[in-house]
């Protein structure tokens, strides 16, 4: 079945890299000695967010804040865009050592377990206070847990947000809109079930890659949060915006854990307490500039359409639940997200 055969890619991809991604250019494999004795440590972390978008932004504080606050003991050498490969590339790269951290979207991990993708679940939060109350609670506690088992430590989320659709074709009201449209979505199989279910024709591409392929006409449509539509200037190759917000992403910070685990607990501490706190500037950020990226988008001359009909939208993505519940994430995972969604209040 389809489920099966993402899995099956993904273990291929991690095995292949175990043999043969040790030295991949531009991985410096960092330092990643016990710094318990004053020993500085650097920690190369990859990531595919956009400079100029909050969670990107506040990771570049966040660096700077720990070298300044651990007197240079831990150091955080940031890539940003992709420039270290896909998101399924830096999962490997961490897996080998070639990395020692990354700042990747949750469901981008189904590479590595395939529950991963239950953040791709389509409409799965009632509003956005359910979603983000539920990433510092349970719900977050048991994707971290997940990712402890492949060898990564969750050190922080960050909010990417509500994604919505960009084409050349016409505002999107109805699922029925979607028919036939060549649609790029990131490297999970949930998404492109998902969009599958209402006739799209979804197309996986690595973020890098996707305004080349929308201004050579290889795509029609893509789908992102508004920050990660404007910053990477999409508003030049597409013409409409329709506020679908079907997917909620999050992106996870993880250490890999033997490096985690070669700093001190007083350095882990500082660590932890600069994302948490990067957590909630993001979320004030995103919140205060969503009017804006709205009015700077309509300037550069999108047609911005938020007559959605998301109870529609939902509706014709219903079954992908049932299946992947089945399949994949299993009652325990899925009663933890029933419980948070506040679709069941």
């Amino acid at each position: 079945m389809k489920i099966i055969k993402y899995g099956l890619i993904g273990a291929m991809s991690l095995m292949l890299a175990a043999c043969g991604n040790g030295g991949e250019e531009g991985a410096d494999n960092g330092t990643a000695e016990d710094n318990g004795s004053g020993e500085s440590i650097t920690l190369q972390l990859g990531h595919a967010l956009s400079p100029g978008t909050p969670a990107s932004d506040q990771i570049d504080q966040v660096a700077e804040n720990v070298s300044e606050r651990t007197e240079g003991r831990v150091e955080f050498d940031i890539y940003p865009d992709s420039q270290l490969g896909s998101e399924t590339e830096m999962l490997e790269q961490i897996q080998v050592g070639s990395m020692q951290s990354g700042a990747i979207m949750v469901g981008s991990m189904q590479a590595l377990d395939m529950k991963m993708a239950i953040e791709d679940l389509p409409y799965m939060w009632a509003d956005i206070e359910n979603a983000r109350e539920a990433y510092r609670g349970e719900f977050g506690e048991a994707l971290a847990d997940i990712m402890s088992e492949q060898g990564m430590t969750q050190i922080g989320y960050l909010e990417w947000g509500f994604r919505h659709i960009t084409n050349n074709e016409g505002p999107i009201v109805e699922p029925e809109d979607l028919q036939g449209l060549n649609i790029r979505v990131a490297e999970t199989a949930l998404r492109v079930d998902a969009f599958e279910q209402v006739g799209a024709l979804p197309t996986v591409m690595a973020f890098s890659e996707v305004y080349g392929a929308l201004q050579q006409g290889a795509l029609d449509a893509q789908e992102n949060p508004l920050a990660n539509i404007l910053a990477p200037r999409f508003y030049e190759v597409q013409d409409y915006l329709s506020l679908t917000g079907h997917f909620y992403n999050t992106v996870m910070v993880v250490a890999d854990t033997d490096t985690w685990d070669g700093i001190s607990e007083e350095d882990q501490q500082v660590i932890l307490e600069e994302f948490e706190t990067a957590s909630e500037e993001v979320q004030t950020e995103n919140d205060a500039m969503e009017d804006e990226y709205l009015a700077e988008l309509e300037e550069n001359g999108m047609e911005i359409n938020d007559n959605v009909d998301t109870e529609a939208f939902r509706e014709a993505m219903l079954p992908v639940y049932e299946e992947w519940e089945e399949d994949v994430f299993g009652e325990e995972l899925m009663n933890i997200y029933r419980e948070a969604s506040g679709w069941e209040d």
